[in-house]
């Protein structure tokens, strides 16, 4: 038996659910969690979570906004029927008293930041002083100014987009209306700005409102039967709207959808919620796309499905499931010397910084990745194996747990012989090293950060056995 080796050097294909497991790609995962690929050659476990308020608020986070009013910069929150800002070191009260389950939406207007929430009636803020936004629709909701107008959806008339004159957030003419497909049984769910025009989405389909006054507008339908799940269930990259449909994760660019899940996690999709998907939050952070969803059972986002999308379209990118966290809401906030990146806590009254530190509160973040079943392309082979490299790097502060699964058996760990330098030489048991098909898992159960470059098993493969022609 002559010694072959079996080695991944590369982890950056990501989750592949789809296919058979031992016709994976060497360098795809069957299952993951908390890991990421973010470059070829490295697997990192995710970044953690850092609350910035100590103090709960009254209920989970309904609404999160970056305002910025000259030099001041401030986070705005809605939790509970109270709307807050962030002072630095506490939220203070902005205005209370207020439906405690509509989700809050804010807009900067000229020089001041305008609130709907559908069911209060709306209102403004300059930084200073709260006051009331006059004459605007009393039931508006998903505020977005475009074209200089300032754009709602009455919640009373769902399937209507109302607008306020060009400059002017007060002034509602009443010919200001549009109604996108009115009487569908349908209701608009998102607004966003995209290439110069204003998209409107429905639950079952998606429209373009071009021009720039009622004089020129234009309402065309560029995609039916397909639409955004809820208000937060979209965001813009350069090139694409990336948002949750029900039938999946989708991709628009202006004239067609792309369905971005369907063939490579149709298993991960399966097992979202679909009965909240409605509460569905899409952010976009470095490279990728956060798509918060309710997974098995659960009622409130409780998992982030992270893609890295392919840098010269949408289809082809790389998926990795994220769980420990859990957001309604995300926002991206400058501070004046960095970025940051916001969650909404969609169970709890915080507002979590993410990708940040390498524990969650304090916490450990549990993280495995489990590769292909490898079987050498010749599955009625047997195989033997004594050992096994792991290559992390200097940043690695406690050691990866190596788990091996034999002829579609249980994860068992394996013994950790020695280390030298950053490559970790583990050993399998003296009673099991034959095998026909394998599959490795790793898993970092620890506090601090931990990344893999590589790994490389040592095996020797019987010849091929003789058929017997009877």
């Amino acid at each position: 038996m002559n010694e072959k080796e079996f080695i991944i050097k590369d982890f950056s294909e990501g989750l592949i659910d789809k296919i058979d497991d031992n016709l994976l790609p060497e360098n795809a995962a069957k299952d993951v969690q908390n890991w990421i690929g973010r470059y070829v050659g490295s697997l990192t476990k995710r970044n953690g979570q850092v609350r910035l308020n100590s103090t709960l608020l009254g209920g989970p986070i309904s609404g999160l906004y970056p305002y910025y009013v000259g030099s001041t910069r401030r986070i705005i929150v809605s939790a509970n029927g109270v709307v807050a800002y962030w002072t630095g070191s506490a939220f203070v009260d902005l205005k209370t008293a207020l439906n405690t389950t509509a989700p809050y939406f804010f807009e900067t207007c000229i020089n001041y930041m305008v609130a709907f929430n559908g069911v209060d009636a709306p209102w403004k803020w300059d930084g200073t002083t709260v006051s009331a936004l006059a004459n605007a629709p009393t039931d508006g909701q998903f505020p977005v100014l475009h074209k200089e107008k300032l754009f709602v959806v009455p919640k009373s008339t769902p399937s209507t987009l109302k607008w306020s004159d060009s400059f002017a957030p007060e002034t509602w003419q009443g010919v200001n209306y549009w109604d996108v497909k009115k009487g569908d049984g349908d209701s608009i769910t998102n607004l966003k700005k995209f290439l110069g025009e204003l998209v409107i989405f429905k639950r079952r389909s998606i429209h373009s409102l071009r021009g720039t006054s009622l004089d020129d507008f234009r309402l065309d339908e560029n995609v039916t039967q397909i639409g955004c799940v809820g208000p937060n269930a979209a965001t813009l990259s350069t090139l694409y709207v990336y948002f949750v449909s029900d039938e999946g994760l989708m991709a628009y660019n202006g004239l067609k959808v792309i369905n971005i899940s369907q063939d490579r996690i149709p298993k991960l999709w399966a097992n979202i919620n679909k009965q909240y998907i409605d509460k569905a939050a899409v952010g976009i952070w470095g490279k990728f796309i956060w798509f918060a969803l309710p997974e098995g059972s659960s009622t409130y986002n409780n998992m982030v499905i992270l893609y890295d999308p392919p840098a010269d379209g949408a289809v082809g990118g790389k998926f990795w499931s994220l769980r420990g966290i859990n957001a309604s809401c995300f926002m991206r906030y400058s501070d004046g010397t960095q970025e940051l990146f916001y969650a909404g806590d969609s169970n709890a009254g915080y507002v979590n910084q993410q990708d940040v530190g390498s524990d969650d509160f304090g916490s450990v973040i549990n993280a495995y990745w489990v590769g292909k079943v490898f079987d050498m392309g010749s599955p009625e082979r047997d195989k033997r194996a004594k050992r096994v490299f792991v290559k992390d790097s200097p940043t690695t502060t406690n050691v990866v747990d190596l788990q091996i699964s034999m002829d579609y058996g249980a994860f068992s760990s394996l013994n950790l012989r020695g280390t030298d330098r950053y490559v970790r030489e583990f050993r399998f048991s003296s009673a099991n090293t034959r095998w026909r098909y394998l599959a490795p898992k790793l898993i970092h159960n620890a506090l601090g950060p931990c990344e893999v470059r590589g790994i490389l098993m040592p095996y020797k493969a019987r010849t091929r056995p003789k058929v017997r022609v009877v």
